[in-house]
């Protein structure tokens, strides 16, 4: 069983991901609404539901957990070895696709990820382009309030309006959707700016945590929304 963890929505796009390339998997979908959003939390609080989130999921039988959070996952790091080894982080796979574009990168993601420069560092491992993080935390909650891709109102249409200026004006040739919350917008997104590669962290971190199990030969496995 795979357990999913978020502070909210974001993590969907994940399990989306997940259920296709393993349909016949059971997953255990948690998201901490309680302590949304996780992006102007300080870094213990953070560490704190995602040690938390942890130890809730492998005692409801989770054997791996996908972070589908991004902010949580700048924390790996801190993690201690248990736990990271039954734990695939998000950051890592899409900033691999970014250093290996070869090209500059704009990220827009929480506070907390932004400042924390996850991706900046992650994409140095692979590249020595330049990489721009841009805090985009009200767009956390134009999401968590409804808005997604066929679905967006006139405030949130107007922030993605500025936004898409903002992130054409670093000259960047690819864009990291640095909070899965974004990848509810992808489409929004790359219809605004067409000629960017939009990498999708949430997508990317399913493919990989996908990489490391078995597939059961069955139809369609089950799902738990906790």
């Amino acid at each position: 069983m795979i357990g999913i963890f978020d502070s909210g929505v974001g993590g969907i796009c994940a399990y989306r991901k997940l259920r296709e390339l393993l349909p016949g998997e059971d997953i255990l979908y948690l998201a901490d609404r309680k302590n949304a959003p996780y992006g102007t939390k300080t870094k213990d609080e953070i560490l704190k539901f995602t040690k938390f989130n942890i130890k809730r999921l492998r005692a409801l039988g989770a054997e791996r957990i996908l972070i589908a959070c991004c902010t949580a996952s700048t924390l790996y790091g801190e993690l201690n070895h248990s736990e990271q080894e039954i734990c695939t982080p998000i950051i890592t796979p899409a900033a691999k696709i970014a250093g290996t574009l070869g090209q500059k990168t704009a990220v827009i993601a929480t506070e907390h990820t932004a400042k924390s420069r996850a991706f900046s560092r992650e994409i140095g491992r692979f590249s020595s382009f330049e990489v721009v993080e841009m805090a985009e935390q009200e767009l956390v909650s134009l999401v968590e309030r409804g808005n997604h891709d066929g679905r967006i109102d006139p405030e949130c249409r107007e922030y993605l309006r500025l936004l898409s200026e903002r992130v054409f004006a670093t000259g960047a040739s690819s864009l990291i959707l640095g909070c899965t919350h974004f990848s509810h917008l992808e489409g929004e997104l790359s219809a605004l700016l067409p000629h960017m590669k939009i990498i999708s962290p949430a997508c990317e971190g399913a493919k990989e945590i996908a990489k490391k199990v078995n597939p059961k030969h069955r139809e369609c496995g089950r799902v738990v929304y906790m």
